[in-house]
Formats: C-alpha cells, structure tokens, sequence
C-alpha cells in the first residue's frame, strides 16, 4: 500500500498542475450542486445536527436556500484557489 502512495506522490510532486486541475474539479462540482439544488449533496438532512462545521447542520440552522448559497460561495472560493494553484504552477514554467 505505501507504493501506492509513493507513486501518487511522485506523480504530483513531477506535475504540481494536476493538484490545483483537482481542487478546482471538487469546487466545480460542488459549486455545481448548489446550483443545480443536487440532493446527494442537500438531501437527507439530519435533524439532530446543529453544528455549523457540517452541511446539515448549516441547513437546519439557515434553511436550504441558504444553506446553497454560503456553500455555493464556499465552494466557488475552492475553484478559485484551485485555479489560483494552475496559474501559480503555469507561472513558473514559463
């Protein structure tokens, strides 16, 4: 199992573009699923779940729609930072 990962991490310490093309991939797919209101990502809401770290815990302290909204913000800002990583990387190949 430690090959394993010792090929995952040689592979992303030879291409660090592929570690920001995956944080971006996560935002976007998030981000995507709280546009699309996606209810893998909103459905099935604990009602004992208060605690804001959580995705249920938003939703029942905010409602759903607002519970979409900061985690589609949160989630664009993971984009963000994951083409931020691209463009960094970009940056000193050139």
């Amino acid at each position: 199992m430690n090959n394993f990962f010792d090929k995952i991490a040689t592979y992303m310490k030879a291409n660090p573009i592929f570690i920001g093309v995956m944080i971006a991939l996560i935002g976007l797919v998030l981000f995507l699923g709280s546009v699309f209101d996606w209810n893998w990502l909103y459905g099935d809401v604990s009602p004992a779940t208060y605690s804001i770290g959580k995705l249920d815990g938003l939703i029942n302290i905010f409602g759903r729609k607002t519970a979409r909204i900061l985690f589609g913000a949160f989630s664009f800002f993971i984009f963000l930072v994951g083409v931020l990583v691209i463009w960094l990387n970009l940056k000193k190949l050139m």
